[in-house]
């Protein structure tokens, strides 16, 4: 599986998702490559699932939002646990 973390800028917020979310992944046992992008490359940026935050959410291409996991912020592991455990249900 493949997972994207969108930012404004993909160098910033994203980076920090991506390694929290790695770590929530793993301890879920969920197997999945994580990446990061900016919001104007998402279009180009092929995914199973793109985790962004509230503020990004409408701006995502309308072709993605379906695979889209909108979070409050990148800094709550919990928050990613919780969310990542309702959608596959493991925990």
């Amino acid at each position: 599986m493949k997972i994207v973390c969108v930012c404004g800028m993909g160098l910033g917020s994203s980076v920090i998702a991506k390694i929290n979310l790695e770590q929530v992944l793993t301890k879920l046992g969920v197997d999945a490559q994580v990446e990061t992008t900016d919001l104007g490359s998402v279009r180009s940026t092929k995914a199973d699932y793109y985790v962004t935050t509230r503020e990004l959410a409408d701006n995502m291409p309308e072709e993605v939002k379906d695979s889209t996991i909108v979070l409050t912020n990148f800094v709550r592991k919990e928050e990613m646990a919780d969310v990542f455990t309702a959608k596959w249900g493991k925990a």
